[in-house]
């Protein structure tokens, strides 16, 4: 009988830790969802870096206009980071996504502006707003650096993933062909910081691994967000198809999209559609208490791709209409007019792989079909 391969050795509890430090204090600051109270009450700062997210919810809920917020959030605070957005139904508007980042524009403008004069809390407009041609201008630089992929199914999904891989390995060989040069030169490599060095005499802003092991979790100047608005419908017609080739396609491309997310911190999300929006009204068969995944017994539906899928990221977050206040309740689920109550918008946390946001939630609303604003 052949010998069994020796299991792998343990390994420390102290060198798992840091090695988890490591990655945080290199990790960009999460993306925010452009309202701070969904980012602080349900988010933990935003959409986080090295993770994969799914947003889910029934179409018009605002599953774009987040993953639109992100890119904004992505563009501004980087100065040359790069954003790749997969498009799988063809319905990418470039016109809604220059509007969210004019209004960012506008809005980082202002609170600018007000911080320089000394009125922060101040509710007057501030008299040298940005004119209308900068703006545009501003909004034009940034639309450069979001590419848009069109695709038709999981095939042409995989691919643009292996491209951005690839994007990612070009910068890794170009940073090796630098560090040999310089090491073949002889030249002196002096080290100013964590965050740039000078080799002879010239500054060159690159990390200190990027010289040594020809790898970077910088954004500088690569995909540092990668989104698939949406990925619901190519693995459904691959899974009507084939279930077990659709399924295992999914598998093997939520396991490349992790390890490249997670090696590069790469922001990435996933948007997804529901299901059971219409439960049915026939009493043989009632709705039962498992079929709700929301914390809330008003919200209807779930992310569609079962739960397999939902084991297969970080964080899933669903989005959801509830009524507003108990007076809508009463009208929408009681002998009242169902169509009349107002209702309001919650992004709910179903399932956080660390468990630190699992069941958190947030209400909004959507304003201008651009802005996100407190739902009161």
């Amino acid at each position: 009988m052949a010998d069994e391969d020796p299991a792998a050795p343990g390994l420390l509890a102290s060198t798992l830790l840091a090695a988890a430090e490591a990655q945080a204090r290199t990790r960009p600051s999460p993306a925010s969802s452009g309202l701070n109270v969904i980012d602080d009450l349900a988010l933990y700062g935003g959409f986080r870096y090295g993770e994969v997210t799914s947003i889910a919810g029934a179409s018009g809920s605002g599953k774009t206009l987040f993953t639109f917020q992100a890119i904004a959030s992505h563009l501004l605070s980087s100065e040359k980071g790069e954003v790749a957005f997969v498009d799988t139904t063809g319905s990418f508007s470039p016109w809604r996504l220059r509007n969210v980042l004019a209004s960012r524009l506008e809005s980082q403008c202002r609170s600018s502006e007000y911080h320089q004069m000394g009125c922060a809390f101040k509710s007057t407009q501030p008299s040298s707003a940005a004119s209308d041609e900068q703006l545009k201008e501003q909004t034009n630089r940034l639309l450069d650096r979001v590419k848009v992929m069109r695709v038709f199914d999981l095939a042409g999904v995989i691919e643009a993933l292996e491209e951005v891989g690839q994007m990612w390995e070009k910068r890794d060989e170009r940073l090796r062909n630098i560090r040999d040069m310089h090491l073949e030169d002889g030249q002196k490599v002096v080290y100013d910081s964590e965050d740039s060095l000078s080799v002879g005499g010239v500054e060159i802003n690159v990390h200190h691994e990027q010289l040594t092991k020809g790898t970077s979790n910088a954004h500088d100047d690569q995909v540092g967000m990668f989104i698939v608005d949406t990925i619901t419908n190519v693995v459904s017609s691959m899974v009507s198809r084939s279930q077990v080739q659709g399924q295992a396609l999914l598998t093997s491309f939520m396991r490349s999209l992790r390890h490249l997310t997670y090696r590069r911190h790469i922001c990435s999300i996933l948007t997804n559609t529901a299901v059971g929006l219409n439960p049915s009204s026939n009493p043989k068969y009632p709705r039962r208490a498992q079929d709700n995944v929301s914390i809330f017994a008003a919200t209807v539906g779930r992310p569609a791709l079962g739960k397999m899928f939902t084991h297969l990221v970080d964080t899933s977050i669903f989005l959801s209409e509830i009524p507003k206040l108990r007076l809508d309740a009463e009208m929408a689920y009681g002998e009242g007019d169902a169509a009349g109550g107002k209702k309001i918008s919650v992004l709910e946390v179903l399932k956080d792989r660390f468990n630190t946001q699992e069941g958190r939630w947030s209400t909004f609303e959507i304003t201008a079909e651009v802005l996100l604003t407190t739902s009161l």
